[in-house]
Formats: structure tokens, sequence, C-alpha cells
């Protein structure tokens, strides 16, 4: 035996010489199995292509209309409105108001699924369910929630309340419900369980567990899920007006009806403005809190 493998016993220079061989090797070698599932790939996209009757040719032959209306919504026009102030009468655009009432309705709506949302993550998780039954009926229920587009179910409700902005609270907050507790119940279940033992063992009861141990370690993602929800429901609440959801959709309607494209455009410059001061926000109380 060799000094060298004696001091080192787990030296394997046969296995290190197929490592090394594996390693210099750019790709596996091609089996039947890979081709197989490139086939069916290639095959599903094939059949999604002809089933979405993609064309690009159409897409080339239509660029000068892309063009065309995109010149038309140019240069942003505003309609305007006035207001009686003390200092003397100040003009802002009409879409303001409604633009501030579709930011309250994506406020509300997520407020009031989130406060709903965290009883039923807490049921969805499997680490601290109180049955399996539950578990799986709460998950069921969520995912058909989360199913049906908000623009339904501000159907659904403005038939329930009549039109307006209430509408659409009742829908974002319900379509909310069904995503925000999912991602709840997922962050439940990926938290540390060493740090559930140790809380548990100075014999903490099941809320103290609950409030010391399993809380804190979700609340960072249940935070920055709370503003990502938060987020798409402000863009979601834009086209809540298509059906009487209130907010800002409803202006976007009319100008879409009447070919108000510069009204149109000026109203999309206050949506998106709106959207990244709101993106910023969230941005730092992400950064504050997670």
């Amino acid at each position: 035996m060799s000094i060298q493998t004696a001091v080192n016993p787990i030296h394997k220079p046969a296995q290190t010489q197929t490592d090394r061989e594996m390693y210099l090797k750019p790709f596996r070698p091609i089996s039947l199995r890979m081709i197989i599932l490139v086939l069916v790939i290639a095959g599903m996209y094939g059949i999604g292509l002809q089933n979405t009757e993609a064309s690009p040719q159409e897409l080339i032959e239509g660029i000068p209309n892309i063009v065309n209306f995109i010149v038309r919504c140019f240069p942003p026009a505003f309609e305007l409105t006035t207001w009686r102030s003390p200092f003397g009468v100040i003009e802002y655009p009409v879409v303001l108001l409604s633009i501030i009432q579709t930011m309250f309705i994506a406020l509300v709506g997520t407020s009031a699924a989130i406060i709903l949302a965290i009883p039923l993550g807490i049921l969805a998780a499997r680490n601290v369910t109180p049955s399996t039954s539950i578990y799986f009926a709460v998950r069921f229920v969520m995912n058909t929630v989360r199913s049906v587009p908000e623009l339904f179910l501000a159907l659904v409700f403005v038939a329930a309340v009549g039109l307006g902005p209430f509408a659409g609270v009742l829908a974002l907050m319900t379509h909310s419900i069904g995503s925000l507790g999912r991602v709840y119940g997922d962050s439940i279940e990926s938290i540390d369980p060493q740090q559930v033992m140790a809380v548990r063992a100075t014999g903490a009861g099941a809320l103290s567990v609950f409030r010391f141990a399993v809380l804190p370690q979700a609340m960072p993602h249940i935070t920055s899920y709370a503003l990502l929800i938060f987020e798409g429901n402000i863009r979601a609440a834009t086209v809540l007006g298509y059906v009487g959801g209130g907010g800002v959709g409803f202006h976007i309607q009319k100008y879409f009806a009447l070919f108000q494209y510069q009204n149109l455009m000026g109203a999309l410059v206050l949506i998106i403005s709106t959207v990244l001061l709101i993106d910023r926000l969230s941005a730092y109380i992400r950064k504050k809190i997670v």
C-alpha cells in the first residue's frame, strides 16, 4: 500500500477519472426518453399555435394599422372639468377622480381579502391545519374562487348590489381571497419546523406557538404577496368599469366607443403614472419589512 493511499483512504482514482470524463462532456447523451419528451412538447406547441390561429404574416400585415392607431392617440388630451375652490377655479382631468376611486377600490378590496385570507391560509397549510379534510376542502374552495375572472365576479355582484364601486370591491376581494389564501398557506408550510419545536418545548400553547414561531417566519412573505396582489388589483380595477364596477374603466369604455383616442391616451398616461408611483411605494415598503 502506498503512502498516499494510506494517508487518504477515501481516494478513488477510478471514480475520479469517471467523474472527470463526465464533467468534460458538454452534453449528456441523447436518450429515447429525451427524444419522446421533445416530440411531445413540440406537438403541444404545434396544436396550441393551430388552435390560437397564430399567424406571423397577419401580424406583419397589420403593423400599418397598429402605427395608424398609435398616431391617432397622440398627442394625449385630457377631458377637463372645473372645481371652484377658495383660491379660484381649478381645472383638472375628469379621469383623475375616477383613478383615485380605482385606487380605493383596489385598496379596500385587497385589505378585506387579507383579513379573510389569513385564517384560510392557516387552514390550508398542512403543518398547522386541524385536519386533512379541512385542508383539502379549503384548498378546493380557494382554487375554485381564484379561477373565476374578476369581470365575471363583478357581473355577479352588480346584479346583487347594483352598479358602482362597491361591486368592484366585492369582486376584487373575492378573487383575492383565493389567491392570497393559497400563497399564505404555501408560506406557512415552508417555515422552519425547528423554531416551532423550540417554542413548543417551552410549554407554550398552540396560540403562542403560532404567534412566536409561525407568524414571524411567514410575515415577510405575507406582506410581500399582499403588496403584489394590491398592485395587480389596481390594474384589474381599471377594467371593472366595463361591467359597471366603478373606477376609470367607465371612461376608457366611453373613449373607445366615441373614438376619442387622444383622450384615451391621456387617461392611459395618468393610469401608468399612478401604477408606477404605487410600484415604487410598494418597493419601499417591501424593502423596510421583508
